[in-house]
């Protein structure tokens, strides 16, 4: 009896990787060289993005909001030279109510 004959060539397997492996290693090369080559011309070009940008501080940014809107609701000075001043929604839309509406004399 003889021994069955390996379907399978163990040498052009190990060939094969190696082959694939060195081709890779070059291909890796090639980037890394073009890459340093290229790089820094193209990303002196680069700008910033237009407006609006991301906020640098938004946990600042929030807490500035939220104390504007809750002293939006106080009656206060906006500027006291002309004459003008801050009121509650509320209070602005009762007056705004009792108010008779400006008619125009239309002929």
């Amino acid at each position: 009896m003889s021994h069955q004959r390996q379907d399978l060539d163990t040498r052009r397997i190990v060939w094969s990787g190696a082959t694939l492996l060195a081709a890779l290693l070059v291909v890796l090369v090639v980037c890394f060289v073009l890459w340093r080559s290229w790089a820094p011309p193209v990303l002196q070009h680069v700008h910033r993005p237009p407006e609006p940008r991301l906020q640098p501080d938004p946990t600042r940014d929030l807490a500035t909001y939220r104390h504007a809107q809750r002293n939006a609701d106080y009656w206060g000075w906006v500027d006291r030279e002309h004459g003008i001043a801050r009121i509650p929604v509320e209070r602005a839309m009762e007056l705004m109510a009792k108010q008779p509406p400006e008619t125009e004399d239309v002929r």
